[in-house]
């Protein structure tokens, strides 16, 4: 089964007031950390798709084997740059595993979980939940592509994701790290914190 892995790394991260992607994490940035298990996990191939100050961030990621793909749509939010995923990779997959660019505690634990569970359902929708809130990153079949590419700019990726609950299976994790990304610099810093309490741990 080829799933390739898809970072959406596109907006302009108003809200935090500094682009999120290139925020210090450690001794790297936030997107280096979200691609490193992405990269280790068996998938196809990773991608990210940029938008806002693309170059920017290829210059930081240019050395890692991603494929960088731009949604000129950006600024109409983030189904634009899923549909540029499913639209210019090919060939086309069995399905995509969809990342935010703002959960750089995305671990390859979780990404081979939820890989499994792919293998062994025959539902086009895997997504993780935690207390049973729906979180990312989540699986989408190929067998949708035609449904997401045909969305307007103010349907949000919820309308197909949220409109198949029988081609579902929701998988139960462990951790909260599923629903916990980061919009507001309050946020950042709690992440980063977190990140360094766990470093110190296992030093």
């Amino acid at each position: 089964m080829r799933v390739v892995g898809v970072v959406l790394a596109a907006g302009e991260s108003r809200r935090m007031g500094r682009l999120k992607a290139l925020l210090p994490f450690g001794a790297h940035t936030v997107i280096e950390h979200v691609l490193q298990p992405l990269l280790q996990a068996d998938l196809a191939a990773v991608a990210v798709v940029l938008g806002h100050r693309a170059a920017d961030i290829a210059a930081v990621i240019e050395k890692l084997p991603v494929h960088l793909l731009h949604n000129p749509q950006y600024q109409y939010g983030m189904t634009t740059s899923v549909q540029v995923a499913l639209r210019d990779i090919t060939p086309v997959p069995d399905a995509y595993l969809l990342a935010l660019v703002d959960q750089p505690h995305l671990h390859l634990g979780l990404i081979q979980e939820l890989l499994a569970a792919c293998a062994h359902t025959r539902k086009g929708l895997v997504i993780p939940t935690y207390a049973g809130k729906r979180g990312h990153p989540i699986l989408l079949s190929a067998t949708y592509r035609q449904e997401v590419l045909a969305l307007g700019p103010d349907q949000g990726l919820n309308v197909v994701t949220r409109g198949h609950p029988d081609d579902t299976l929701e998988v139960p994790v462990t951790s909260d790290d599923i629903l916990r990304d980061m919009d507001y610099p309050e946020e950042y810093e709690a992440e980063l914190q977190r990140w360094t309490a766990q470093q110190r741990q296992t030093e």
